[in-house]
């Protein structure tokens, strides 16, 4: 993996490159009355996909990612109401890979932290695969 800024604070608000809001759910709460790690895990996909999926939709089907790594720090409590806001970011990439720095902040507070590792994925030969430098041009936006 190539790392892509070595000054990068996975906590700071400004170094993130793509937002996405996320309205907090009533279940997403559990029963000591904060928001679960999973609903949690699954704020981190919602603002992946958001992002990706745009990119990625004139290369399918020839290729598509997937989640092969995650990693979550949770930092703050979060209760319902109200929504958050999750940034993400290209962090390292290799041949056939990607690392997306991410976390969810409410208001000015960084409540998680995540990295996940994403492998370009050939659907039809069901492996990894290289991309092309069109691929990576889409996801530029990111780094």
């Amino acid at each position: 993996m190539t790392e892509i800024q070595s000054a990068f604070d996975p906590r700071a608000r400004d170094g993130y490159r793509a937002w996405t809001t996320i309205p907090i759910r009533f279940g997403d709460q559990d029963v000591m009355g904060h928001v679960n790690n999973v609903a949690i895990a699954s704020y981190f996909e919602h603002a992946r996909c958001e992002q990706l999926v745009p990119s990625m939709r004139p290369l399918r089907p020839r290729l598509s990612t997937v989640l092969a790594r995650i990693t979550i720090d949770y930092l703050r409590e979060i209760h319902f109401p109200g929504a958050v806001d999750v940034g993400i970011r290209i962090t390292a990439s290799g041949t056939k890979s990607f690392v997306i720095a991410g976390a969810v902040f409410r208001a000015e507070t960084c409540c998680a932290t995540s990295e996940a590792t994403m492998v370009f994925f050939d659907p039809e030969a069901r492996r990894s695969a290289v991309p092309s430098p069109a691929t990576w041009a889409a996801l530029q936006f990111l780094r």
